[in-house]
């Protein structure tokens, strides 16, 4: 069947929130705290408890934003360090919050009356730009409570749990080791092929794009109509 086209002389537009474009400090120290009621929340269903110093959520909705409270994701990248973050909260009996955490995973917290933490493992492969909390789903009349944000820079330097007993928890490292990682290095061939490889082997997009650079040549004497077909694109 062929479709009609109509013409529609007036079409409305699209309204949307300005976007917010906060500024991210410099947050220094090896480890720290943010606390909730000092978080940007955007949404409804919550409640600051300014004397107790907590956030009160009692329905989905609320994200909270510690994107100024929590140093930069990637600013010790080069020393192989990672931003681990633990969530301090309580809940009722039967909330069974989900949330998308730090690390933009999913998951459900476990209820807790007396309160726990919540030491979210995945900020070892990603952090999420926003650094946001969002509620998705609470049960019926059930709360949740968040006091606090920890974290702390951790190596990305594996120990497994069964070699506690006889390895150093602690990456040993000295200033000058440290240092020699931010000096530049010359641009030179080697590093520049160094500097490839370790993008191709990082990048999967770029890897494909190297392998379509390879196959120009055979590519240049295909058919003009049959290279355009082949694409799927449509005139």
């Amino acid at each position: 069947m062929e479709l009609q086209r109509e013409f529609f002389p007036s079409v409305r537009k699209t309204i949307m929130p300005r976007p917010i474009i906060e500024t991210q400090t410099d947050i220094l120290g090896q480890k720290g705290t943010a606390w909730a009621v000092d978080a940007k929340i955007y949404g409804y269903n919550w409640y600051l408890d300014q004397e107790q110093g907590l956030i009160e959520i009692y329905d989905a909705g609320p994200a909270l934003s510690f994107r100024h409270l929590l140093p930069r994701k990637d600013k010790y990248a080069k020393e192989g360090l990672y931003l681990r973050i633990k969530i301090a909260y309580r809940t009722t009996e039967n909330a069974n919050v989900n949330i998308r955490n730090f690390s933009g995973t999913h998951v459900t917290l476990p209820n807790s009356v007396e309160g726990d933490t919540y030491d979210d493992p995945n900020t070892y492969w990603w952090v999420t730009d926003d650094m946001t909390l969002n509620i998705n789903s609470i049960f019926s009349e059930e709360k949740l409570w968040i006091q606090r944000v920890e974290w702390e820079w951790v190596s990305k330097e594996v120990i497994y749990d069964d070699e506690l007993a006889f390895k150093d928890i602690f990456s040993r490292r000295s200033p000058e080791d440290v240092e020699k990682l931010y000096i530049p290095e010359k641009i030179t061939d080697d590093s520049v092929k160094n500097f490839l490889v370790d993008k191709i082997q990082k990048d999967d997009h770029f890897a494909k794009r190297c392998l379509m650079l390879l196959r120009q040549d055979q590519l240049i004497h295909e058919d003009l109509v049959k290279l355009f077909t082949d694409t799927g694109i449509e005139l």
